[in-house]
């Protein structure tokens, strides 16, 4: 889990540079939804790359962002 905390915490760093979500979810009626899935996403796509989809073709996407440390269901933001 650390790993993909980092993971997701480096594409809010690099998504939303200039953007305080934890300020906006606390004094704002701001939804932080959307950056929230962007940062998953950036994630899920950092930790399993389409390189490592293609070295194991047999391997179910699941089993692999397991692997990876992806938590369940996060794999479904694999684009």
């Amino acid at each position: 889990m650390r790993v993909y905390v980092c993971a997701h915490e480096l594409g809010h760093a690099i998504l939303h540079a200039k953007i305080n979500t934890p300020y906006l979810s606390a004094y704002t009626l701001f939804s932080v939804a959307k950056i929230e899935r962007q940062a998953n996403t950036f994630a899920v796509e950092l930790l399993l790359p389409d390189d490592l989809l293609q070295e194991h073709p047999d391997c179910p996407i699941y089993n692999l962002a397991q692997l990876a440390g992806i938590p369940e269901g996060m794999e479904q933001l694999k684009r």
